[in-house]
């Protein structure tokens, strides 16, 4: 289990399988990024799968998004 502080209306990358590994890794500042830029979680995901498979990663990429609501 990972803990970690979140602020109101933050967005977290809670899993990325294949978008993380040495092969397909996208920066953690463009991955920040795209987070940042896009309240829609839906084109978020969208964004950061492409960038996955721009950086050679699988076929099969996992990404979970989540937005931490009003505390």
């Amino acid at each position: 289990m990972v803990r970690a502080v979140a602020e109101a209306g933050s967005s977290n990358d809670v899993c990325a399988d294949g978008m993380t590994a040495t092969r397909g890794s996208v920066p953690q500042r463009r991955i920040a990024g795209i987070l940042a830029a896009h309240r829609d979680l839906r084109l978020a995901a969208s964004l950061l799968m492409d960038g996955a498979h721009e950086h050679g990663g699988p076929e099969q990429v996992t990404c979970i998004l989540a937005r931490v609501g009003d505390i």
